[in-house]
């Protein structure tokens, strides 16, 4: 079962200095605007706690993004004593994280999202029940499976507790945050 952390972007973010990247170190240079620095802080510090987790104490992480190489992919833990799986979501002056040493992906969505971002997600995630727990549901398996966006929505087929994408299995599960519709997938 995967690690779950939950931080609020104004975490004491003290340790995580030290333990960033080059890219990171480079990101975070980048980003002038104080909220954008204690977002993306509070997303590693997120990242570090799930990977001490499940027992990586002492992984770095390295987010290059394969079309540009700058450090705003998906993270990928380095380091680590055996396979580990990052995933990060942030919705709402909070980071949601993930570990797991099997794929994972993480999504989160506030509760009160306006009606046209409401409407918005329906589009993009039509069917039936909550659009919000869909969506998260999709976005969850899209990054598990590594590629994000870059693959169509509607290429997800959602179950109850299970979705499937090109013919990998994955496992649902709908975290309870107040305020928050939080769904993980993990490979099965």
């Amino acid at each position: 079962m995967p690690a779950f952390v939950v931080l609020p972007y104004d975490t004491d973010v003290d340790e995580t200095l030290p333990r960033l990247s080059d890219g990171d170190r480079a990101r975070l240079d980048g980003l002038r605007d104080d909220a954008a620095r204690r977002r993306f802080l509070a997303g590693r510090a997120a990242l570090f706690a799930a990977a001490a987790s499940v027992g990586e104490l002492r992984i770095r992480i390295d987010a290059r993004c394969p079309d540009c190489s700058l450090s705003h992919g998906r993270p990928n833990a380095q380091g680590a004593s055996r396979p580990i799986h990052l995933t990060l979501a942030h919705a709402g002056g909070r980071a949601f994280a993930a570990a797991s040493r099997h794929p994972v992906g993480i999504d989160a969505e506030p509760e009160d999202v306006t009606a046209e971002r409401r409407a918005a997600i329906a589009s993009l995630a039509p069917g039936r029940g909550d659009p919000l727990r869909r969506w998260t549901a999709i976005e969850a398996v899209l990054k598990a499976d590594g590629r994000g966006l870059r693959v169509a929505p509607d290429a997800v087929r959602l179950r109850f507790r299970a979705a499937a994408l090109d013919g990998m299995r994955y496992r649902l599960r709908f975290l309870r945050e107040p305020g928050f519709l939080v769904t993980s997938a993990e490979q099965r």
